[in-house]
């Protein structure tokens, strides 16, 4: 279980099969917006604990325990109801990596669409006037 919920943040390497493909399909064509909320929820959540981030904002214990629980749920229900036959073809055919990249592509459409937001985008943009554009300019024309 620790190898496929560090997949699902993780890039593969493996290339996918096509069960794996098809559950992929399947977990990103029928997951909700609110599915993808509950996603990078737990992203989020999970992240916070790394030293580095932690001290930039707070995210409670109940909080993670409460992300955790609701990826769980949507992880239980992706794979066991409305993706049961893809997961049990791809488990059967491409083993546990088929799981790991069928989530990773799920959550790589959950994290493009955070991503996506305009208050989001402005605060990714904002970096833009610290860069020495001229030092970059230099870089075409040494």
């Amino acid at each position: 279980m620790m190898l496929l919920t560090a997949g699902l943040l993780l890039s593969g390497v493996a290339q996918a099969g096509p069960y794996t493909e098809k559950l992929s399909a399947c977990l990103v064509g029928k997951s909700t917006m609110d599915d993808h909320v509950v996603i990078v929820q737990w992203m989020f959540a999970a992240m916070s604990r790394h030293p580095s981030v932690a001290p930039m904002g707070s995210v409670s214990e109940a909080q993670v325990d409460k992300a955790n629980a609701r990826m769980a749920g949507l992880f239980s229900r992706l794979l066991t109801e409305t993706c049961k036959d893809e997961a049990k073809a791809a488990l059967k055919n491409e083993g546990d990596v088929a799981m790991q990249q069928g989530f990773q592509a799920l959550g790589q459409v959950a994290g493009r669409e955070l991503f996506l937001n305009p208050d989001v985008e402005k605060s990714l943009t904002g970096m833009t006037k610290y860069i020495d554009v001229k030092k970059v300019a230099e870089l075409r024309n040494p």
